[in-house]
């Protein structure tokens, strides 16, 4: 039924944060997950030139919309059922089989939700097709095993996965995509892609790891369980898509102009830079999980050292980004994207914030307090739709990228005071002082040469940034980067 992992005899709790196995794994996901994005880049680029703003904005508005059926899917059972095996191993295999037959169940109720919609919107052809395509492709989202990796810290199979959807993906549009190719086409690839990668999911799984089905079918009882606990989680996360896609959606229902698809751009090129921040806490949520109920200590610990590096790192890279905005976007798309810049420069700032609040969030997964997760999320959803209606007709883009920075500062704020009242204190304002110093400075340097040469500008800035960052929390990086080298820690409570 399973592998000799699971023989029966008694097996220890693994140990919670092992620096030399978190940068491994870090190692891994990011390999994999720049592959991926690259060949996700690549082809959304050529898509985008080869259908130009106006139907390209009908494909980001297609993706956006699925989210919102993606998402139910899940309904958390990843994130859930990663945690119960890190917390206990032996249970592995039916969680296996009970969470994927329930996402099966799940995927069914949302493809005929889909046709449902497909019905109701005024749409044209064409695009209520794409749509029907996307939503068969929900069928294999089930087999879609990367949270079973995960539970394991098997990240190399995790980036793999993301390697072979992506190449599936891009070979098929660079293969037959040529102008006037009609969008639907689109949606074929999307269906090619996602049974790809199921098939090497359950690969991997069968083959490497040694896990098959018991062929049991789920129980009632099973289900309402598994359901009251994953379903906060998936909540949030739905909650969460409305925070980073109800704009996109409000956009392409008010605007029936290539306003979409410079949106869409920037928005795709933002999403593929904050699959980063996604992974390194997907390869930081089993580590926190393994901490509970041990010191607070070594959780403090443990996010002392992230949140020190998500403060540098946020602040570099959305500066930066700002900076070469209309040359970024020009690059990826072509000219007839330049006009995206103005969004995208706005967006980048989310990439800070998100590293800041990922802390916070995860740590109330890990915790058990998914449900507080949840009122937080639904908050700042509900703050991104009210902002939405208010911005968009009036800014557009612009104003939607706003509604987006605005609502994922609020939720900065609700899960930092949400830990620090129900877990621990996880203070950011010490790790936070040194780099907005320096940031300070460097923008002064950047501003001083800007009107002269953008390009020395931003090297100057950079110069000042990586001057203040050695002189300031220099000891502590160096600290960090040796702990790569020497041996692993024994558990949490060592740490």
């Amino acid at each position: 039924m399973v592998a000799t992992a699971l023989s029966g005899q008694p097996q220890t709790r693994p140990p919670a944060a092992e620096p030399r196995r978190l940068a491994i794994n870090f190692l891994f996901l990011s390999a994999g997950e720049f592959t991926a994005k690259l060949l996700t880049f690549a082809s959304f680029s050529f898509l985008a030139r080869m259908l130009g703003p106006w139907q390209y904005g009908l494909l980001e508005f297609t993706l956006a919309l699925m989210v919102f059926f993606t998402l139910p899917v899940d309904l958390g059972l990843g994130s859930y059922g990663a945690r119960e095996i890190a917390r206990n191993p032996q249970n592995a295999a039916r969680l296996l089989t009970e969470i994927t037959q329930l996402r099966l169940l799940l995927a069914l109720c949302s493809m005929c939700a889909v046709g449902v919609f497909v019905l109701l919107i005024h749409k044209s052809l064409e695009l209520k097709l794409l749509l029907l395509l996307y939503g068969f492709s929900l069928l294999s989202g089930p087999f879609l095993l990367q949270w079973f990796f995960q539970a394991h810290d098997q990240m190399h199979w995790v980036g793999a996965a993301s390697i072979v959807r992506q190449t599936i993906f891009a070979g098929l549009v660079f293969l037959f995509c040529r102008p006037g190719w009609p969008l639907v086409n689109v949606g074929f690839i999307e269906c090619a892609s996602v049974a790809g990668v199921a098939g090497f999911c359950f690969y991997v799984t069968r083959t490497k790891m040694g896990f098959s089905s018991p062929g049991r079918l789920l129980t009632r009882k099973c289900l309402a369980a598994h359901l009251k606990e994953a379903s906060p989680i998936g909540l949030t996360e739905l909650a969460w898509a409305f925070m980073w896609y109800f704009c996109t959606v409000l956009l392409g229902f008010i605007f029936a102009d290539r306003s979409l698809g410079w949106f869409g751009a920037s928005h795709r090129a933002l999403m593929a830079l904050h699959t980063f921040v996604w992974l390194y806490f997907f390869n930081l949520l089993p580590s926190i999980s393994r901490c509970v109920g041990q010191p607070h200590r070594s959780i403090l610990d443990l996010m002392d050292g992230s949140v020190r590096f998500a403060a540098w790192s946020g602040l570099l890279a959305a500066a930066v980004l700002t900076a070469i905005a209309p040359f970024l976007l020009t690059l990826i798309y072509g000219p007839s994207f330049r006009a995206a810049s103005a969004s995208f420069a706005i967006l980048a700032w989310m990439l800070p914030v998100a590293m800041l609040s990922g802390h916070h969030r995860y740590m109330l997964i890990a915790f058990g307090q998914q449900r507080t997760l949840l009122g937080c999320t639904a908050v700042s959803a509900t703050a991104a739709v009210i902002l939405g209606f208010l911005l968009v007709p009036l800014y557009g883009g612009p104003g939607a990228a706003w509604a987006l920075l605005a609502a994922n500062t609020i939720n900065l704020v609700l899960v930092y005071l949400a830990v620090r009242r129900l877990i621990v204190e996880v203070p950011i304002h010490r790790q936070l002082a040194n780099p907005l110093m320096t940031f300070a400075f460097a923008s002064v340097g950047y501003v001083a040469l800007e009107r002269w040469n953008q390009w020395l500008a931003l090297l100057l800035g950079l110069t000042i940034y990586a001057t203040g960052l050695l002189a300031t929390d220099g000891r502590l990086l160096g600290s960090f980067l040796r702990t790569l080298v020497r041996k692993p820690a024994a558990n949490c409570a060592a740490a």
